[in-house]
């Protein structure tokens, strides 16, 4: 259940009804995830969706018929990768009074390889990666100019 100042945190259906969106390619209706979901009704999806939009975790990506009737179609607003860094780091954020930052998590994720050449080969992912973000806010920073 969500608690209050956890942005990240879901309820069992709503994380359960973002995953059947972002197993899905294409965008789904509310009928389309309740036909995918697992034991899903279609008056909890769409409780749950009108939740999920609320929050931002969802939008909408267009009007389509279902049947004869015109309904809204629907995307997730961030990839599950996405989602599930940004829980991390608000959870870890929490823990530390806004005081974590992506260097922190970095440095306890290397902290854990124990394996020296898997660590050195992270470490050489990770610099060539940092380089390629740089580079790309350095061009749309001369961008804006």
């Amino acid at each position: 259940m969500q608690k209050t100042g956890k942005k990240y945190a879901l309820t069992n259906k709503e994380y359960e009804i973002l995953k059947v969106l972002w197993a899905s390619e294409t965008p789904l209706t509310a009928s389309n995830i309740v036909e995918r979901g697992d034991a899903l009704s279609i008056n909890t999806v769409q409780a749950t969706l009108k939740k999920l939009l609320k929050r931002e975790f969802i939008r909408v990506d267009q009007i389509v018929y279902s049947g004869t009737v015109l309904s809204r179609a629907y995307l997730p607003s961030m990839s599950q990768e996405e989602f599930e860094t940004q829980k991390y780091m608000d959870s870890m954020k929490q823990l530390h009074n806004d005081n974590f930052t992506c260097s922190h998590f970095m440095a306890a994720f290397l902290g854990q390889e124990h394996d020296r050449e898997k660590a050195l080969q992270e470490i050489d992912e990770l610099e060539s990666l940092l380089k390629k973000k740089k580079q790309e806010l350095i061009k749309k920073g001369a961008d804006n100019l």
